[in-house]
């Protein structure tokens, strides 16, 4: 199959943890790997380290929160390779933990911008070129909070819980053209960022509380995001996998 034949995948936070596995097991399923991150240089590694060569995988840096640099993105995507037939939105972070009576109306919408905004503004942004395709899938990310809610995440929750809402709505304007939308919602994932909050004892401590007794790995994530990318879910829209090891069970 030559490279204009094969199908692409745009994954936004692509450059580290999870998003970096997913990149990885999305080549791995013979998609070329688009990621757009902030970060060019880590994403430019993730790249290397998948042996990609020129024409078969590309890092765009810009600020997923910003229309102008996402439309630019994907415009550059369609230019070079003419077709987006996946499109995953790891592109977030809880950012602040804080009582809401502490939040400057600043960090709340960092948080919000950073998680939902940039989700919506992806979206949008493939949104024709999926149409006019008649296929693809779209892949957002939430988190055990977006059910259970967290004392001093409000922000992150509201987020997440959010794009599990907009997920369903936009499944609903997509399916008559084909395309699926789903959302990926992680569980604890032993990432760098993830891991640096807890020393050893706190880290086994929080992972106890998992009903499987440890936290998962960014490939595991990954397997799911690959699932909802793949064939075997083409029947499935407007849902929520949740990947966590038990820990909820909506």
């Amino acid at each position: 199959m030559s490279s204009a034949d094969k199908k692409v995948a745009v994954v936004s936070g692509g450059a580290g943890g999870i998003g970096a596995a997913v990149v990885s097991r999305l080549a791995q399923a013979d998609f070329i790997p688009i990621i757009l991150d902030k970060d060019e240089a880590a994403g430019r590694e993730v790249l290397a380290e998948l042996g990609r060569q020129e024409g078969r995988g590309l890092c765009i840096a810009l600020d997923a929160t910003k229309k102008s640099d996402v439309q630019r993105a994907f415009d550059r995507v369609l230019a070079d390779y003419r077709r987006v037939d996946v499109l995953v939105n790891l592109a977030g972070g809880a950012l602040y933990a804080k009582l809401i009576q502490d939040f400057a109306l600043r960090e709340w919408r960092e948080i919000i911008d950073v998680n939902l905004k940039s989700t919506f503004l992806c979206c949008q942004a493939v949104f024709p070129i999926m149409k006019a395709q008649r296929r693809g899938a779209i892949i957002n990310t939430a988190s055990n909070y977006a059910v259970t809610g967290s004392a001093s995440r409000t922000a992150y929750s509201a987020a997440k819980a959010g794009i599990i809402a907009f997920t369903k709505s936009l499944a609903a304007e997509l399916a008559p053209y084909g395309v699926r939308a789903n959302v990926i919602a992680p569980g604890r994932t032993a990432t760098p960022r993830v891991m640096g909050n807890y020393d050893a004892a706190g880290w086994a401590a929080a992972s106890s509380q998992i009903p499987m007794g440890r936290t998962a790995e960014p490939a595991e994530i990954a397997e799911g995001v690959a699932f909802l990318a793949g064939d075997e879910s083409l029947y499935m829209t407007g849902q929520t996998l949740h990947v966590n090891g038990g820990m909820v069970m909506p």
